[in-house]
Parts: C-alpha cells; structure tokens; sequence
C-alpha cells in the first residue's frame, strides 16, 4: 500500500509527500510542480546529501546522480500518468538510481 506523507508545505508552492522507500536511512520525496500534475520532481536523499532525481518537465524525462548531468531518459512521461504514480516513479528511481 501507497503511504504518502507531506513532508514540507511552503506558501505559494506544491506540497512535498514522501513515497515509500525501502532503504533505510534514504527518503524519497515528490514535489508537483504543475502542467496538472504533470510538471513534478522526485528526489532521493539520504540524510541532506542529494543522491538522485528524476524529473519531469511536463513532456519529457530526466534523470541525474549527484553529482552528475541530468540526462533525458524518456521522450515522454506518460507511463506516470496513472492511477499507480507513485509506484511508478519508485520503481523507475530503483532502475535508473541502482545502475
């Protein structure tokens, strides 16, 4: 089961949730960031240090390591746009996170 919890609510901004992870001492957050929930970020920390982002800007799909470039992964981010969002973006920061 999806738990979404907010982490962080700014005035004037998006709410933060974070998603289900399962290292511990790890935490990974998704900010929507509008285009209807189609602009978002989702952020892998463990503690404050930044280990990896995937994004999308309402079309396409980037990702990075910190530190690294962000690369385009995806032409597209209609895989996400489904009732299992969340998982989705977990699963695929598992993928492209763990290479």
């Amino acid at each position: 089961m999806l738990a979404l919890t907010p982490a962080v609510q700014a005035a004037g901004q998006h709410r933060q949730y974070n998603l289900d992870w399962p290292r511990a001492g790890e935490v990974l957050t998704y900010q929507s960031c509008g285009c209807a929930d189609s602009c978002w970020t989702a952020e892998l920390r463990k503690g404050k240090k930044l280990k990896a982002r995937l994004r999308c800007d309402c079309e396409k799909l980037y990702f990075a390591k910190e530190p690294g470039r962000e690369e385009q992964v995806a032409d597209n981010c209609d895989a996400f746009n489904a009732v299992d969002k969340m998982d989705q973006i977990t699963q695929r920061m598992k993928e492209l996170e763990g290479k």
